[in-house]
């Protein structure tokens, strides 16, 4: 142990990222981890895969190790209490690592193990391999099918890995990777932008059930495509301000209507997007915790009769129930537009998807339109044309 923990601190060993996206472990589980090396018990092998660089990765065994260099490292203290009860462990209960007796020093640096290396497996068949080693993972089926859908999946295992490096993290959208929340935003975006159509990232599109069945990777320009956008999503000064927070389907749609703008719009629709998110995320979060809304939005003259308090609540609803279904989908999307078009986040009127965009203001503004009775829905899919909205042209 004392020599993986040195080639760890040196970097001729690393640690890959969890196949399963999972939590870190919590202290219960950590302390039981180090009582079982103290107590010379067993703690499973390592598995590992050396890279062309010399450099050996640990793919499975990752947070054994993590906690027991926690330890190590006075970051993690010893519980003695555990049973069965052992005197030696209960008279340093509570102690760090450099204040141990020498004897259990030397149990954690001179413990066993048993490392296997994997040789000639590929990258998405190992990631496969390795989840069906641990059950624990608690991944639902749509994860495992993520998980083990060949090299899409690796395709999607990649970006989230960019993702994090530019600020897809916890701290800034509100929400981990636990259960591949990540990957299944980004897999979902990666289907529809290949089909050209918002209503493919519904988690139960025939679409994405196809590639995770094939495991087909999309294709090198829709990847660029939703990576570029991902990327300047992430880097909107928005995210930082405290009010800004995501669930997996409101991310999903921010990234959508990013990729869809960049494409339509061309340069300039970051900036309008930005300010958007701003005002909108902090008001519909207000909305949703039964608050006043403290500020309007920042409407262009000729679109100031949007009914915005209306379409947030109903943003919010379709965030929440059947919130990664088509319908649901194509809805939120329909109403990002709309407030984007109505902030003057569109140089023309004649660039799809806008004529689109205006017919729904008209429809959700005529002189009869009744908002005030929940009558939104039916102006929208009646008179708005959104049963055909989300197809990109």
């Amino acid at each position: 142990m004392g020599e993986a923990l040195a080639e760890l601190r040196s970097g001729r060993l690393r640690l890959a990222a969890d196949p399963g996206g999972a939590a870190e472990w919590p202290k219960r589980r950590k302390h039981l981890l180090l009582d079982s090396v103290l107590r010379g018990w067993p703690i499973g092998s390592l598995h590992v895969v050396q890279g062309a660089d010399g450099v050996r990765t640990v793919m499975d065994g990752q947070r054994r190790l993590a906690t027991l260099q926690e330890f190590i490292d006075g970051r993690l203290d010893l519980d003695g209490r555990i049973t069965p009860h052992d005197q030696g462990l209960r008279e340093s209960d509570g102690r760090l690592y450099p204040n141990l007796p020498s004897g259990l020093r030397a149990a954690i640096d001179d413990y066993p193990l048993v490392v296997l290396e994997i040789e000639g497996m590929p990258a998405a068949e190992l990631r496969s391999a390795l989840l069906r080693l641990n059950d624990d993972t608690g991944l639902s089926e749509a994860g495992r099918k993520l998980v083990e859908s060949g090299s899409f999946g690796a395709q999607v295992r990649e970006l989230v890995l960019n993702a994090v490096d530019w600020g897809l993290t916890e701290e800034r959208v509100s929400f981990s990777n636990v259960g591949l929340a990540y990957d299944d935003v980004i897999s979902r975006a990666l289907v529809a932008v290949e089909a050209g159509s918002v209503r493919n990232a519904a988690a139960d599109s025939k679409e994405l059930a196809d590639r995770l069945q094939s495991g087909h990777p999309v294709s090198p320009e829709t990847r660029t495509e939703v990576a570029e956008a991902l990327k300047e999503l992430l880097s909107l000064p928005a995210l930082d301000l405290p009010p800004v927070r995501f669930v997996k389907a409101t991310l999903l749609s921010w990234l959508l209507i990013m990729i869809h703008a960049r494409r339509s719009l061309g340069p300039g629709s970051e900036h309008h997007l930005g300010h958007l998110l701003e005002w909108f995320e902090p008001q519909r979060l207000r909305l949703a915790a039964r608050l006043k809304l403290d500020t309007r939005p920042p409407l262009r003259s000729g679109m100031r009769d949007l009914p915005y308090e209306a379409l947030l609540a109903r943003f919010n609803e379709a965030s929440a129930v059947t919130a990664h279904g088509p319908d649901a989908t194509s809805l939120r999307d329909a109403i990002l537009w709309l407030f984007l078009v109505a902030i003057g986040g569109a140089p023309s009127r004649r660039v799809e998807p806008v004529p689109a965009v205006m017919r729904m203001y008209e429809a959700l503004t005529q002189p009869d339109a009744a908002i005030e009775d929940d009558d939104l829905d039916e102006l929208l899919w009646a008179h708005g044309g959104l049963g055909s909205w989300g197809e990109w042209r």
